[in-house]
């Protein structure tokens, strides 16, 4: 089975605050121009070729595959690729972040269910796809691929965790396979549904949060929407507060086995 696909390219730009005062780390994108192409390489080509914002205003690029004849909701899709500002790939999450909303004819909902789900399924990322480490500072980019973060801004953050490696995501897609109740005997399908976006994530306390909270902090950041902070410099007193939040939650032996326990089932 196939679905074909086509490429929506859209350019995000920094734009000014709503309010007057508005802080480094948070700050507002804009998205509104888009261009659809058949194929990946003809998107990226196409890109030193789009009019928009000047180079300094420009945040990033992003690519998304979208499936032909079907529905589904905005933020969702095949896969999506971000590039910086001058074009360079960045990241990408190759793999579907989509739920089944109809059947597009020929197929039959057990060999399209198969298929989709199949696409879901994350393998986990190699080393040299996991760019930050526990104790770094990153932005966020929220817009409406980002399922955790989608309100078209940017956040700082600091990073907790990181997400699984393949060896890792492995391991564990082997152990569900011989342990898990009630599987469908289609290993894209019985995989794709368990090991998914969710555990695609870097796990972060964002910048906003009280550094005097009593509540759990952690927060989580799709993969591919991890950047690297565009402001040259990020305050030491801004350094220092993210620092505390990460040692507070690694203190905690509550949040510890919260964390822990999304990290095995979602």
């Amino acid at each position: 089975m196939h679905i074909d696909t086509i490429y929506k390219l859209t350019l995000y730009n920094t734009r000014p605050p709503r309010r007057e005062k508005c802080h480094y780390p948070t700050f507002h994108l804009e998205g509104r121009e888009s261009a659809y192409f058949r194929t990946k390489e003809d998107a990226e080509a196409a890109m030193p070729h789009i009019c928009g914002h000047s180079l300094s205003d420009r945040y990033c690029w992003v690519l998304s595959e979208l499936p032909l004849g079907m529905t589904f909701l905005p933020e969702e899709s095949f896969s999506e690729r971000v590039y910086l500002p001058d074009g360079q790939l960045w990241s990408e999450r190759p793999y579907a972040d989509m739920f089944p909303c109809d059947i597009p004819r020929p197929y039959s909902e057990i060999e399209f269910d198969n298929y989709v789900y199949g696409r879901r399924f994350f393998a986990g990322r190699r080393p040299e796809e996991i760019r930050f480490q526990p104790g770094d500072i990153i932005e966020i980019l929220c817009y409406p691929g980002n399922h955790y973060w989608g309100d078209g801004s940017v956040e700082l953050a600091i990073v907790i965790n990181t997400p699984p490696t393949v060896d890792e995501i492995a391991k564990r897609a082997e152990h569900y396979l011989k342990t898990a109740k009630d599987l469908t005997g289609d290993r894209g399908f019985d995989l794709g549904t368990t090991f998914d976006v969710h555990n695609d994530t870097y796990a972060i306390v964002s910048a906003y949060v009280s550094a005097d909270t009593e509540d759990n902090p952690v927060d989580f950041c799709p993969t591919h929407c991890a950047m690297m902070p565009r402001m040259e410099m990020v305050s030491a007193r801004m350094r220092n507060k993210l620092e505390r939040l990460r040692e507070k939650v690694m203190a905690n032996e509550d949040w510890l086995k919260k964390l822990k326990r999304h990290d095995i089932l979602c």
